[in-house]
């Protein structure tokens, strides 16, 4: 029996089917940083427990929990359901504490908590007790998603995954400062290299001598041999570009020259510890992940141990998701759809509604195989000579490749390169979508996109959708 709001309604209607709504509980928990507030109500709506805060320590978890073995002895309820509003990390203790309580828990996302306070017309009156109520209104409804539920190897796969891209992002803001200094100091010296602060020499330059004056005594041969004295090569026409930058560099007054390199020195010494720190936690991933499903994906021409961990830490048990449709809508890359009466808006974006971090890491994914693996760049140029923009053509690319990636996480199958080949080569027949809309591929064109169900093997849909 089909449900309005899928499958995961569908079970939890199921269950209570029959059952009397006064015995069916509902227990929203809108968690903050250091407290929580919380409510008991059945499936009338009626409140069993109003309103209360607790604090997000042991002793408030047990003034929630005897909140709810009170509600539940009053009424004999044969169903309490936990619903926690997922907040960035705040909420994860307080969940894993109802599980090992025994209380069946489900995660809210927190865009379908604003909506449900919005169809109260309290949309823009908010405070934690609407949140409650509109949440309760979601439980009784069926939302929720189960908490992800990860192994040792897995948990510490996204520890690391997330810590990383801390440090990443981190290091962007600061070389970005960086560069903001040495347009002061040394004008023109970035504007030599071509790929940001990653060339060694210009380390070299950064840290021991960003000096424009001492560039000019040294010269050319002085320039080259004071980097090479430091164990790193650079060529003698980047020496020259770096001479003559040193030349016409305009110079702030003397008195003001200190203090800007002082700071340079500093936030170099903390780039440099960043850039450490991400040594480390690349390490520890390419450790971590023949541990994990991901592990396999190695097999696959332009993804590296990043780009695997990264996916893998976002997908998390494969299995959690119906198929590879299901696991991309979860990261809001679909595109926007609008339709009423017959009418139809132009797609203008994807929806966005879902894990940024699943978001980026697909997209990666398929920037990563799109610019190693022939077939994947081959389907890119023919979406670009279709009139396709660069970003949508990269959006589908991505689209197509994590339908490989995921069908290799639930089939932990090795990448073959021969047998991917004969499932594009062998795509000949119009898609369930086609059919649906009339239309028909182009000739000798990339195959469009199905919303079928992910095997435990790699299927020729699934292969050769984008």
């Amino acid at each position: 029996m089909a449900f309005v709001n899928g499958e995961l309604q569908a079970r939890f209607m199921t269950r209570i089917r029959g059952l009397d709504p006064q015995r069916c509980l509902a227990v929203p928990v809108d968690v903050g940083k250091a407290v929580a507030v919380a409510l008991v109500a059945d499936h009338y709506g009626e409140m069993i427990v109003a309103p209360f805060e607790f604090a997000l320590t042991e002793d408030g978890f047990a003034v929630l929990l005897a909140a709810v073995i009170r509600a539940q002895n009053e009424r004999d309820a044969v169903v309490v359901r936990v619903g926690v509003e997922a907040a960035g990390h705040y909420h994860r203790t307080l969940v894993a504490r109802l599980q090992a309580a025994g209380l069946e828990v489900v995660e809210l996302n927190p865009r379908a908590v604003k909506d449900a306070r919005g169809q109260q017309l309290l949309r823009t009156l908010k405070n934690d007790a609407r949140d409650c109520g509109a949440m309760a209104e979601l439980l009784i409804r069926g939302s929720g998603r189960p908490p992800q539920c990860r192994d040792e190897a897995l948990a510490a796969q996204a520890a690391w995954v997330a810590h990383r891209r801390r440090k990443v992002a981190a290091q962007i803001v600061l070389s970005n400062q960086i560069h903001g200094q040495l347009d002061l100091i040394f004008p023109g010296l970035t504007g030599c290299f071509s790929h940001g602060l990653e060339a060694a020499s210009l380390r070299v330059l950064i840290r021991d001598m960003p000096d424009p004056d001492r560039v000019r005594r040294l010269g050319v041969d002085g320039v080259l041999r004071f980097v090479r004295r430091r164990g790193v090569q650079m060529t003698h026409p980047k020496a020259e570009q770096v001479v003559r930058a040193a030349h016409v560099a305009l110079r702030l007054p003397s008195i003001e020259r200190p203090a800007p390199l002082v700071v340079l020195a500093a936030d170099w010494a903390l780039f440099e510890a960043l850039d450490q720190q991400i040594r480390e936690a690349t390490a520890e991933l390419a450790e971590l992940l023949p541990k994990t499903p991901a592990g396999v994906l190695l097999g696959i021409p332009g993804v590296g141990v990043v780009a695997a961990s990264t996916y893998g830490a976002a997908i998390g048990d494969p299995t959690r998701y119906r198929d590879a449709a299901a696991a991309y809508r979860a990261s809001g890359l679909v595109p926007i759809r609008y339709e009423s009466a017959g009418r139809a808006r132009p797609r203008t974006g994807i929806s966005r509604e879902g894990s940024v971090e699943l978001r980026r890491a697909i997209v990666d994914l398929g920037r990563g195989i799109g610019l190693h693996h022939p077939d994947f760049i081959s389907y890119r140029r023919q979406l670009i000579a279709r009139g396709k923009p660069p970003l949508v053509a990269m959006i589908a690319v991505a689209h197509r490749a994590h339908r490989l990636a995921f069908a290799m996480l639930r089939s932990q199958r090795p990448f073959d390169a021969d047998r991917w080949a004969r499932a594009v080569a062998g795509h000949r027949h119009r898609t369930d979508e086609q059919a649906r809309h009339g239309n028909t591929p182009a000739v000798g064109g990339p195959p469009e996109r199905r919303d079928l169900p992910a095997q435990h093997t790699l299927t020729h849909a699934e292969a050769s959708s984008n």
